[in-house]
């Protein structure tokens, strides 16, 4: 519309202004709106960034008061915008390779490295691969593997380089680790590296695939089963599935799997022969690839053909009806629900395995019902259900039950909520996909 004539530069401005907020579809030719966008935008930018609460309650106050800051028309411009956060300095090592640190609570932190694409834009969204090394590894001898060795200048020109991936290799171990152990800190290191990640560098969250080696591999068994709603794909290379997985069958389904094995590597095929058994069935997405007459290796041989297969999985929306397994505290959050206080009884903390004969995975269950309505079964003290565009139709009467019983009690409507949306936005990561509004039991 440059050279459309009937139109004035105010107008054009605008038109300039507000589709590079909102998208074409949706842009003005009112340059007070654009204006007032670009306002609204640089205040949700800021809350994103800001550490403090008091701060961003401050924040989200002068929003409310701001003209055109909708739930609707913010979510638009989080879809939009470039990551929150700004990189430390001198955190690129090599081009586009960053050293970079995440918060555990409780923990301290935990180092990542992440290597950008060469063609990487943050207007863009990339498919990611989230690594775990093994026993006796440095985290970048596997982004050695994933992005390739590094050349004379610096550059790596690996699958990961040629097929347009971010990958993050996790150095998720402590000192001397020579197993994996189910504990939480582990969880954390790999999901706060995540979650810092993708307020940083431009992820397609419906697109990020969790792989390891060897004990890195067993990690991304377990925590790919313990959050099955993050993942497009989980590969494990050269790993066993003990403890958690063997009683986590359930949350398998809703994610596809690609198993990397040698026949000569001990006993890890025969020892995992019960659950390939269970995942090769109809209706489950899962490939086993084992290498006859070899043993504990890489297997770079199979990249090629581990990349082809992400390459065609990406994660699909939050399913209509779900059953997922908990055994843990920590395995509490799956899509639209979630859960505290889960029952004591059933609750198994690493150090105390193998649990007692009777001790059994407390279910978990979600359904989105026809008529904008959605069930949740759990045995839990307090449960909380999050709710988008996806799941409901904010303009018509929700209803949220559960274990039969209404949890939206009154006549007050369940709206959408500037608060739950940017703080979800903040705290998850995914722009792409926020939760709107929320329900909690009493």
């Amino acid at each position: 519309l440059a050279d459309d004539a009937a139109l004035t530069g105010d107008q054009k401005s605008a038109l300039a202004i507000s589709g590079w907020l909102l998208g074409a579809n949706d842009a003005t030719d009112k340059l007070p709106v654009a204006l007032s966008l670009a306002a609204i935008r640089a205040k949700v930018l800021a809350y994103l960034r800001e550490s403090v609460a008091v701060k961003r309650a401050q924040l989200l106050s002068e929003l409310k008061e701001m003209e055109g800051a909708s739930v609707e028309r913010v979510a638009q411009l989080l879809s939009l915008m470039k990551p929150p956060e700004i990189l430390p300095p001198k955190s690129e090592r090599s081009p586009g390779c960053h050293d970079l640190t995440a918060s555990i609570p409780q923990s301290g932190d935990v180092r990542y490295v992440v290597q950008l694409p060469p063609e990487y834009d943050p207007l863009r969204s990339y498919p990611t691969s989230v690594a775990l090394h093994g026993a006796g590894y440095p985290p970048e001898l596997l982004l050695d593997y994933w992005a390739g060795m590094t050349d004379q200048t610096g550059s790596r020109r690996g699958q990961a380089m040629r097929h347009g991936f971010i990958t993050i290799v996790v150095d998720w171990q402590k000192p001397y680790q020579s197993q994996y152990e189910y504990s939480l800190r582990e969880h954390q290191a790999v999901l706060s590296s995540l979650r810092d990640a993708q307020r940083k560098f431009a992820i397609d969250t419906d697109r990020i695939y969790l792989t390891g080696h060897d004990i890195g591999g067993d990690a991304a068994w377990d925590i790919g089963l313990a959050h099955p709603d993050l993942w497009a794909g989980v590969l494990p290379v050269i790993s066993v599935g003990d403890r958690f997985v063997n009683r986590y069958f359930d949350n398998s389904k809703y994610v596809p799997w690609y198993f990397v094995n040698g026949e000569l590597d001990g006993d890890k095929f025969s020892r995992n022969a019960r659950e390939f058994d269970r995942y090769l069935r109809p209706n489950w997405d899962a490939t086993v690839v084992e290498f006859r007459g070899r043993g504990f290796e890489p297997f770079s041989d199979e990249i090629q053909r581990m990349f082809d297969w992400m390459n065609r999985k990406r994660r699909g929306p939050p399913p209509r009806e779900f059953e997922c397994s908990s055994m843990r505290p920590w395995d509490n959050f799956f899509w639209w629900v979630e859960v505290a206080d889960l029952p004591e009884k059933a609750m198994v903390v690493p150090e105390a395995w193998p649990p007692k004969r009777n001790v059994r995975p407390v279910p978990l269950s979600g359904r989105v019902y026809e008529n904008n309505k959605l069930g949740v079964q759990a045995r839990t003290g307090k449960t909380t259900v999050w709710l988008s565009p996806a799941m409901v139709d904010f303009s018509k009467p929700i209803a949220v039950e559960l274990n039969g019983r209404k949890m939206n009690r009154g006549s007050s409507p369940i709206e959408p909520s500037l608060e739950v949306l940017l703080e979800d936005a903040r705290s998850r990561g995914d722009r792409k996909h926020p939760f709107w509004a929320k329900v909690t039991s009493p």
